[in-house]
């Protein structure tokens, strides 16, 4: 029975002991700094050669689209820039601002961290108003437009 008292006593003041030595707590204070992002950038906007037409369906976009970040990035939406014009070249006659409207939203185009010259196709994306010249006939469009995402 002594035997069985000292080995519990033993157990209880080593077991204590290193509970003492392997505890602590402290306090302090650390930094961090958030990354940023950048934005991505186009190389190429480009529409179907044929369907589209005023007052038409809306059409494809074609892009070419570098993501220089670190992280993957989606595409989320794409818009007509309007610090930008659209231009024209090859139109059968007078094609000046022609109305041009880029919307597309809800999409979930994903782009590999650091990828580069990404061809991307927004559907439904570019549609003409009905005031287009018709001098815009055959003309093909450079349509600058604004990328909207989120970090992957």
């Amino acid at each position: 029975m002594v035997s069985i008292v000292t080995t519990l006593v033993l157990t209880a003041v080593v077991g204590g002991t290193a509970f003492a030595v392997w505890s602590s707590t402290g306090a302090g204070s650390g930094t961090a700094t958030a990354g940023s992002t950048v934005a991505l950038t186009t190389s190429s906007v480009t529409a179907p050669t044929s369907g589209a037409y005023p007052g038409g369906p809306a059409v494809a976009l074609n892009l070419v689209v570098s993501n220089d970040n670190v992280v993957p990035v989606r595409i989320t939406s794409v818009a007509l820039d309007p610090t930008r014009q659209v231009t024209v070249t090859g139109a059968s006659g007078p094609c000046t601002a022609p109305p041009v409207l880029v919307s597309a939203t809800g999409l979930s185009i994903s782009l590999a961290a650091k990828a580069s010259n990404v061809s991307v196709t927004v559907p439904s994306a570019m549609t003409f108003g009905m005031t287009m010249a018709s001098g815009c006939q055959g003309a093909t469009f450079s349509v600058p437009v604004v990328l909207t995402g989120q970090t992957s």
